[in-house]
């Protein structure tokens, strides 16, 4: 085969395996978000072992919101725990914009905004919202968290 044809051939293999990559993005936007919003319904439930199911445990980190790491699970953990036992109801939590980038068949970010009511076991209601970010991967089968990272707008209010 002549060396300009090995190149034709090849430029086709990668454009046709770069079209079937890209068909699957859908797919992996749907899978993805499918797994986000299990992760949502876990914390509306204020079930914490469900929601640290969607992590991957041994490879996770992260940025807090307030601009600490979150350098293992465990950090994480803590918050979590303690704040899903403060909770009494989660009266409202809603994510008004949610985008789904596709790095490749096996990793995606997840930005979104949310607005969070929630009511406490003291009885006050706690409203506030903020934004996250979320690197997704399915390296063992499932679409799991691997980092996250939180930011909270200044509009905090207790009625």
């Amino acid at each position: 085969m002549s060396r300009s044809r090995t190149v034709i051939v090849i430029m086709a293999l990668l454009l046709s395996s770069y079209t079937q990559a890209g068909s699957k993005q859908p797919d992996i936007k749907k899978e993805v978000m499918a797994s986000f919003q299990s992760l949502v319904d876990a914390s509306k439930t204020l079930d914490a072992e469900l929601y640290f199911q969607h992590f991957e445990l041994d490879k996770f980190v992260g940025l807090n919101s307030d601009g600490t790491n979150w350098n293992s699970i465990d950090e994480l953990a803590s918050l979590i725990n303690t704040g899903f036992d403060s909770i009494e109801e989660v009266v409202s939590l809603e994510f008004p914009n949610i985008n789904i980038s596709v790095i490749d068949n096996y990793t995606a970010v997840l930005v979104n905004e949310y607005s969070q009511t929630v009511l406490l076991k003291d009885g006050r209601t706690i409203t506030f919202s903020g934004g996250g970010a979320q690197v997704w991967t399915k390296r063992s089968g499932k679409w799991k968290l691997v980092s996250v990272s939180a930011s909270h707008k200044p509009n905090i209010s207790t009625p």
